[in-house]
């Protein structure tokens, strides 16, 4: 099934396909980090041991630095997505009484995935923007000559 094709005055949204990779390939690092960090130290969840946070922080930082810089477009998602991964990681290995506990810690404890999103999509624009790249994170043409009476209204009384 194929989207409809849009009118120029129509924003588009982003493929929803490419989102939902997106969101595998973070919610398969959030797991797989976390699922190592707890088969390898022994513990039902891998923020009870010291490994997570030397190792699995600065590796989980990365990848959602990567995702927010190559897709920055309400970058927030990939974060959310990597957190969900780490709590099932936690109901895996630990056991069902632990999803409260994982749901808040893996919310405390995904702050600097949050700011490393932060600063990914931040790169990503500026990078789109050094390059020319004439339209934003939703694929609306910003350098586009055509306004309506709207716009054009909107702007004169945004000069006042």
């Amino acid at each position: 099934m194929t989207e409809p094709e849009q009118g120029p005055d129509q924003p588009s949204k982003p493929p929803l396909l490419r989102d939902s990779k997106v969101h595998m390939t973070a919610f398969a690092a959030g797991f797989i980090v976390a699922s190592a960090i707890a088969f390898i130290s022994g513990n039902p969840v891998a923020w009870a041991s010291l490994t997570y946070f030397v190792l699995g922080w600065p590796v989980m930082c990365a990848m959602v630095y990567w995702l927010a810089r190559k897709f920055p477009h309400n970058s927030w998602r990939w974060t959310m997505s990597m957190m969900l991964g780490q709590v099932f990681s936690s109901i895996f290995f630990g056991n069902a009484s632990f999803v409260l506990q994982a749901m808040l810690f893996v919310t405390l404890l995904s702050a600097p995935q949050f700011g490393a999103g932060v600063l990914g999509a931040r790169a990503g624009l500026a990078t789109r923007a050094a390059a020319g790249n004439s339209t934003d994170t939703n694929g609306t043409d910003t350098n586009s000559t055509d306004k309506s009476p709207t716009t054009e209204a909107t702007d004169s009384q945004d000069r006042l």
